[in-house]
């Protein structure tokens, strides 16, 4: 069945993440590989565990068991994955990754495993294939990220410069390193009060840190690519948490999150009202039918009261109090042009969110005294 876009109806434009479409949730990614148990006629498959697969015919040797096993032992528990094909016989990775969204419009994230080589062994995706994989990324729909490993900072630049926002590169040659970050994601995405996280610190379970000098590190994090380095001899930890572009995961995350559930909410309101009045009460109407998901964000930790330090627009002035964490704003139904009216348009409805934001260093000084 062909599913058209809510966005035709319902235009949620952020300012960080241009696309949005439907979908029930943001907890599910998928890990593509060269599948011997899937077929191009069955694309996706999700799981809620490897014993699940094991019933589907995956053995603990296949490369999408074996990273599947990684995804679910991260400590947030992730609770179900998405396996996809990729005939990398016939098709690029780029083409996959298109043909599985066409299958399954659930899965967020995405990692690519590997394909069979020359000989029939598992080898690592290229730099071209997902140089073309991020760039299908870029504009798929709905909203989807990529997570990649390798150790190319030729490649990692090239991302960068092309402000890729939807494409996470990872410093190094084990692609065990982006499942293992996906799981951690996707399991600690529980909607719950307080539950907004950062990539920053995570500790990952399963895989090593790399071997990297200070000078290797900042060369990474010069191109917005991520590292998963030992610090201080204790503390094993996931470094930056940007996409290529700069942009932080969580944000990405959470912005594709709150445009996709206010276009459902709106949606719904206009699906199941026999008319909503083009008036400021059906204005009204609109907005009601959103704000819970506004504060859901300040639930969940996204969006908290702060000072508005940005650019002023509508009502809203450089320095103001946004109280809640956001503050919504429309346009008058009196300074519609005629053929909006005619055409049946709300006004444009415009909403400042200020976000949370994390901590990510701190400076602490000691002043001594004898």
């Amino acid at each position: 069945m062909a599913v058209l876009p809510l966005k035709d109806v319902v235009d949620v434009i952020v300012n960080l993440s241009p696309r949005s479409a439907a979908r029930s949730g943001f907890n599910l990614s998928l890990l593509i590989g060269d599948s011997e148990v899937l077929t191009a006629e069955k694309r996706v498959a999700v799981y809620s565990s490897v014993e699940a697969m094991t019933e589907d015919g995956f053995t603990s040797d296949m490369p999408e068991y074996q990273a599947a096993q990684i995804y679910f032992s991260q400590s947030s528990n992730p609770g179900k994955v998405a396996i996809g094909f990729w005939d990398s016989s016939k098709e690029t990775l780029a083409e996959a990754i298109a043909a599985c969204r066409a299958f399954n419009l659930e899965w967020w994230g995405c990692v690519p495993l590997g394909k069979k080589g020359e000989t029939g062994e598992v080898v690592s995706a290229t730099a071209d294939d997902l140089k073309a994989a991020a760039l299908t990324v870029e504009s798929a729909t709905p909203d989807t990220v990529m997570v990649c490993a390798l150790a190319n900072l030729t490649f990692l630049g090239e991302l960068k410069a092309k402000s890729y926002r939807r494409t996470l590169g990872i410093f190094s040659d084990d692609v065990n390193k982006a499942v293992a970050i996906t799981g951690y994601a996707m399991g600690a995405n529980t909607g719950l009060a307080n539950s907004a996280f950062t990539l920053k610190f995570k500790k990952l379970v399963g895989v090593v840190a790399d071997p990297l000098t200070e000078s290797q590190v900042s060369d990474a994090e010069a191109v917005n690519a991520n590292v998963y380095v030992n610090r201080g001899a204790t503390y094993d930890m996931f470094e930056q948490g940007t996409m290529a572009d700069g942009t932080w995961f969580d944000e990405m995350l959470n912005l594709d999150m709150l445009s996709n559930y206010i276009q459902l909410s709106v949606m719904d309101i206009l699906s199941k009202t026999a008319k909503i009045p083009q008036t400021e009460a059906g204005v009204a109407t609109i907005i009601n039918a959103f704000l819970p998901d506004l504060d859901n964000a300040v639930k969940i930790g996204f969006l908290a009261p702060g000072i508005w330090t940005a650019s002023g627009f509508m009502d809203i002035e450089q320095g103001d109090a946004i109280e809640k964490g956001y503050q919504v704003m429309s346009e008058s139904i009196d300074s519609q042009t005629s053929a909006d009216r005619d055409a049946r348009v709300c006004p444009p409805i415009y909403v400042a969110l200020k976000l949370a934001g994390a901590i990510h260093s701190v400076v602490i000084q000691l002043n001594v005294n004898r």
